[in-house]
């Protein structure tokens, strides 16, 4: 959990032909709410997915690091958020949309298989976009569905239904919650900058007109 959270910006690339994006946004607008209340077992949840996928059994090991890496933190919502996230993910992986994209079977088989490559994807949509947004947005808000729909495709290695790699890249920077708020950040900085020139500008004329006026 050591990478930055906008690691997909270097993400380039991946298998050809993966889901169409807008067969996962209507997905998750579908997603049942119950995957946002606390009682439901993520843990017990992902495992239940991965037997699914390709008959897998994840053990003990594997599930007390799952559930480590969805606790993450002491923080209650950081906790919230990566269950949300989790959850639909596993809601997304379960629709066929997903798994039987051609992209998908290559992308699987060179991860070592369906579980070891959901695995991945556990792991990477938490690191990415564990607090980036309200969680419900994820299913409310078509933008944000779009971001969890691409970030699942970069993570997973493919590239959206009839995309190239360039555009699939430049697609991800516009609905990319952490790339915009860095956008966003590097406006404020230079809009700061351009105030404080002006500012000091501002004084050197006055100094300048001051100076004259003295000497009449």
């Amino acid at each position: 959990m050591d990478r930055r959270p906008d690691d997909l910006e270097r993400v380039t690339g991946g298998e050809p032909d993966g889901p169409p994006v807008a067969a996962l946004v209507h997905r998750l607008a579908l997603a049942p709410p119950d995957l946002f209340e606390a009682a439901v077992g993520t843990s017990a949840l992902v495992a239940d997915v991965a037997t699914g996928l390709d008959g897998a059994v994840l053990d003990r090991a594997s599930l007390r690091a799952l559930d480590a890496d969805l606790r993450g933190t002491a923080d209650p919502t950081a906790v919230a958020s990566r269950r949300a996230l989790v959850g639909l993910l596993c809601w997304l992986v379960t629709d066929p949309a997903l798994t039987a994209a051609p992209g998908v079977h290559a992308a699987t088989a060179a991860a070592g298989g369906r579980t070891a490559w959901f695995l991945r994807l556990v792991e990477g949509v938490q690191r990415v976009l564990a607090g980036q947004r309200p969680d419900r947005d994820w299913v409310r808000d078509e933008t944000a569905r779009e971001e969890l729909a691409r970030a699942v495709c970069r993570l997973g290695g493919v590239l959206p239904a009839g995309e190239s790699a360039a555009t699939a890249d430049d697609r991800w920077l516009t609905v990319s919650s952490a790339y915009q708020g860095k956008v966003t950040a590097a406006l404020a900085v230079e809009r700061a900058r351009a105030e404080e020139l002006a500012r000091v500008l501002a004084e050197q004329r006055a100094k300048e007109a001051a100076a004259q006026y003295a000497n009449y």
